[in-house]
């Protein structure tokens, strides 16, 4: 077995997740991953066939995995006996602030001579907090693509050298100076980095670990796949940290960046190669241009990708392109998020269109043989009230009477859980939306993941629902749409019940978890929260949905 020169570690939200009473709530109800985030971001498979074709070797550990699966497994008995030459560690989103700088001080404590390296668009946002504040963390690679400028860090350690023109990086000397060099490094094409599948494959048999190599829980039952045809984004929806306005501001991007569309279906070739499974295109391939959409889909059907194909719509579609989907595509699937029903609302967030033109959009793609449509609503926006959200599931219920009749359309409603983006415009100016922000700085949102309840993960509230009301309505809205779900057949009695039973038994909870906040002294507060573990964890799962209805795309063929 080889010794990785590389070794990607990917952590769970909240480190020590197996001793502490969690009440997580729906913060990944409408997400594949579990409330531990035990999906690592796909940016490490196309990391791992990067440096591995310029010559390193490079294994991936999902610590979050293994934890969630095998309650004996111990990861810093792990981690001590790995001796590569540096470790890496995504922060990519917020959620994992916890978990990762957790896991880094672990790594530093067994190699305290060896590199800790953190990546992605959060450890970006917060990349001089990171390294000054936590002496565990030795550099931050910053940006939206990561491949070249780690192969370059990768290259200087090998030499023992200080890496002053390592582009991206924030780090820190041998005197503990911090050096933030330029973010030079923005790809406008990201051809030479794309995600092969085949080398996580072979990287999971040369160190005999599928386990760790395995993207999330869920993906044995469900392998859906994902290919990215895109960085960058031309919409400025105000609680994205992806947006625009975030992609120029924080990660130096002001053009997108994006795949040939042959690079594109190769990856899907590769996927088709290994596994029947469904492939989403993350985003929408029209905001690199409707040309460049149907240049996809062209050579798609040329190339005979026969998987099932979940297509993601960032606004409505006209006929002619749902046809040009249909004549390409064998099987698929659309995604699209109006995120409220009320059009002021959706134009404040940033999604300018009407409901006509969303429920034409639905019913060409049914006419047209669409498998499949999730429709995503959100909570948490700008004007939005708990009567607004209630009216939300009232419009869900017109859609299925509607469009539901052959059970495929989908409709979801979550809150913006636990956090607000980084980077965003909301998180930038909160006032000035109508928005009150809790934590701003790295350390804060650390501790909030700390404490027992998602209320208290909640980053924010508005000037029109505070964090108890979105917290309630959260809980109502999830109990309206599961009777509606239930009459269109979408979810069975049984499957409706055991939702309901488990709402009620979180409003309980929530409110005893709140009186033992209270609580002044800290050993009976953490002993009235053990007393507690037992039945938070039967009952803090799937609220909004059940994983199967998320997760049901049409199979192969």
């Amino acid at each position: 077995m080889p010794k990785p020169d590389l070794v990607l570690l990917h952590a769970p939200s909240i480190y020590d997740f197996r001793k502490k009473a969690i009440m997580y709530g729906p913060i990944s109800d409408v997400v594949p991953p579990t409330p531990i985030f035990d999906m690592y971001p796909i940016g490490f498979i196309s990391i791992l066939r990067y440096l591995e074709q310029h010559g390193y070797n490079v294994r991936i550990v999902n610590v979050a995995l293994k934890m969630l699966m095998d309650q004996r497994f111990d990861p810093e008995n792990l981690i001590k006996k790995l001796d590569p030459k540096a470790f890496g560690i995504d922060f990519h989103w917020l959620v994992h602030v916890q978990g990762s700088l957790d896991l880094a001080r672990i790594v530093k404590k067994h190699h305290p001579n060896t590199p800790v390296i953190l990546g992605g668009l959060s450890s970006t946002y917060f990349h001089t907090q990171i390294v000054e504040n936590y002496p565990y963390v030795d550099c931050v690679i910053r940006g939206d693509s990561t491949e070249q400028p780690l192969l370059q860090l990768m290259q200087y350690i090998e030499k023992g050298r200080s890496p002053e023109n390592v582009p991206n990086i924030t780090w820190r000397d041998s005197d503990e100076k911090i050096h933030t060099n330029p973010l030079s490094f923005v790809p406008e094409s990201l051809d030479d980095f794309t995600i092969d599948c085949g080398y996580m494959v072979k990287s999971a048999l040369r160190y005999r670990d599928v386990l760790g190599h395995l993207p999330c829980e869920e993906w044995n039952r469900y392998p859906i796949t994902s290919v990215l045809a895109c960085k960058g984004c031309i919409f400025n929806c105000i609680t994205c940290g992806g947006s625009k306005y975030a992609y120029q501001r924080s990660y130096n991007r002001s053009s997108l960046a994006y795949f040939r569309p042959e690079k594109l279906v190769e990856e899907m070739k590769i996927i088709q190669r290994y596994l029947d499974a469904p492939i989403f295109i993350l985003g929408d391939l029209r905001i690199v241009g409707k040309k460049y959409a149907e240049s996809v889909f062209d050579v798609m059907r040329r190339e005979k990708v026969d998987n099932p194909i979940v297509i993601e719509l960032f606004m409505p579609a006209g006929k002619d392109y749902i046809e040009k989907i249909a004549k390409s595509v064998p099987n698929f699937s659309l995604e699209i998020s109006p995120e409220s029903h009320d059009e002021i609302v959706r134009r404040a967030f940033g999604r300018p269109y009407g409901n006509d033109e969303l429920e034409k959009t639905i019913s060409n793609a049914f006419k047209l043989g669409c498998q499949r449509l999730d429709i995503f609503f959100m909570m948490g926006l700008p004007y939005q009230t708990t009567e607004s959200v209630l009216d939300t599931a009232e419009y869900c219920q017109n859609l299925l009477e509607n469009f539901g009749k052959d059970k495929k359309l989908h409709p979801f409603i979550a809150p913006l859980a636990p956090f607000l983006d980084p980077g965003s415009i909301v998180f930038e100016d909160p006032k000035n939306h109508g928005y009150k922000l809790f934590f701003k700085e790295v350390e804060e949102y650390r501790q909030a993941m700390t404490y027992p309840s998602w209320k208290y993960f909640l980053n924010y509230q508005t000037s029109w629902m505070t964090r108890d009301e979105l917290v309630e309505t959260t809980y109502d809205v999830a109990y309206l749409l599961n009777r509606i779900k239930t009459q269109f057949d979408l979810i069975d009695s049984n499957t409706s019940e055991e939702i309901i039973i488990r709402i009620q038994s979180a409003r309980v909870a929530l409110k005893e978890i709140d009186e033992i906040i209270k609580i002044s002294n800290p050993r009976l507060r953490a002993e009235r929260l053990q007393q507690l573990k037992s039945q938070i964890g039967e009952i803090d799962q799937k609220l909004l949905c059940s994983k199967d209805e998320l997760l049901r795309w049409p199979t192969y063929h």
